[in-house]
């Protein structure tokens, strides 16, 4: 099989566990289109349904944001809100392909403005996200190769067959067996998680060159990685490649100072050099060498943008960050580094979520409530990582940026 062909089926198998009969929805850049092809018709060979592609177009996006005001920002119609609803109620499975063919078009458009569409989608899709967010259906984000992604990683004149030889072994195509490849590393992740299960802990903090940050967990905080079950109890994967387990804090609970050490986009402006300052989980001060001005708006989003939804753990020595590369995908850069993200947390990320039916019960035990929800990577590699038990014992379980427990 084509490398191409072996990838759509490690994302149809080992990302959503596509069952026969599921439809599917694929979102892509139109220069991922042939791959999103490749995905529908590995798809249809394995029992699907239906397959829908649905194009993202940054340039569309720009032009619109560039020409409209006020209401017509706000815009979307009922035809995008009845079909999420049907997607739910008939259990679609959504895989998404970063557009990273796309990453600079939006880089000139208003912030304002760009927040403020998004905001309005976000309210209106926001029984959408948090679907997915619970696990409620299975929906797997990934990346694929192109010209324009393989220069801004590499160097300008970089090919898309370059930049494969640099994803392979991330991807674990260079395996015999890829997708038994990555039933033994999910094997890993899910041990992991059960070890810091069993350990009860209270709070975890960082501390590195700039950093010095305690995130406190809530009583429910659970530690998840690799596949997780839908309620059917199939597992699947939301993101390859993925090397990180990772948690929802309790909102109020994060104190002290942090350095972000790797760009992230932030409404689609590069922020570089960001800081931010924690006082009762809140972000009460912030800076960055580049990007402020977006910074600044995402957090003005809504209440709980300012707070943390996600704390991850990653190792230092991981695939992705011994390739050296930054990607400009934060599917790649959040897996390889430990990170934080602002905004909305994920409810099943908390022991007993299934109870808590409510916005309201997942704010009080713990998990903050968003439109957004945006990873800051903040490991390093003299990163250490201490956490307390609610027994009271401190256990060192990263050192210079690696687990040692």
């Amino acid at each position: 099989m084509d490398k191409l062909d072996i990838y759509a089926r490690i994302i149809l198998t080992s990302g959503i566990n596509l069952r026969k009969g599921q439809c599917i929805k694929i979102n892509c850049g139109s220069e991922h289109y042939r791959f999103a092809r490749i995905l529908g018709q590995e798809a249809y060979k394995l029992g699907a349904r239906y397959v829908h592609i649905n194009l993202m177009d940054n340039h569309l996006t720009l032009s619109r944001l560039e020409n409209q005001e006020g209401e017509d920002l706000e815009f979307l119609p009922q035809f995008e809100i009845d079909f999420g609803h049907e997607m739910l109620r008939d259990d679609w499975a959504v895989i998404r392909i970063d557009n990273t063919e796309e990453l600079d078009v939006l880089k000139s458009a208003d912030p304002e403005k760009l927040s403020k569409k998004n905001k309005a989608t976000g309210k209106k899709l926001k029984f959408i996200s948090r679907s997915l967010m619970s696990d409620e259906h299975p929906w797997c984000v990934v990346c694929v190769p192109g010209p324009q992604w393989a220069e801004s990683i590499l160097e300008e004149g970089a090919t898309e067959d370059e930049l494969w030889d640099i994803l392979k072994p991330i991807l674990r195509l260079d395996k015999d067996d890829p997708v038994k490849a990555w039933d033994e590393h999910n094997k890993t992740l899910h041990k992991r998680c059960d070890k810091y299960n069993g350990l009860n802990f209270d709070r975890i903090r960082f501390q590195s060159e700039g950093t010095d940050l305690t995130v406190g967990l809530s009583l429910r905080s659970h530690w998840v990685g690799g596949p997780t079950p839908l309620p059917s109890g199939r597992m699947f994967n939301a993101n390859i490649p993925s090397e990180e387990i990772y948690t929802t804090p309790d909102w109020s609970r994060t104190e002290g100072r942090v350095k972000v050490t790797k760009p992230v986009k932030v409404l689609e402006k590069q922020v570089l050099g960001a800081e931010f300052i924690f006082e009762k989980g809140k972000v009460v001060n912030f800076r960055a060498d580049e990007g402020a001005e977006s910074l600044k708006e995402f957090l003005e989003t809504d209440d709980g943008a300012a707070f943390l939804g996600e704390v991850a753990l990653v190792q230092f020595d991981s695939p992705i960050s011994n390739s050296g590369k930054i990607f400009n995908s934060i599917l790649f850069d959040e897996n390889a580094s430990c990170h934080i993200a602002l905004g909305a947390g994920y409810p099943t990320c908390l022991k007993g979520y299934e109870e808590l039916d409510t916005t309201e019960k997942l704010k009080e035990a713990g998990c903050n409530d968003s439109l957004v929800h945006t990873d800051f990577m903040i490991g390093a590699v003299d990163t250490t990582l201490t956490a307390y038990t609610r027994e009271g014992e401190e256990v060192v379980i990263m050192k210079n940026g690696n687990f040692v427990v």
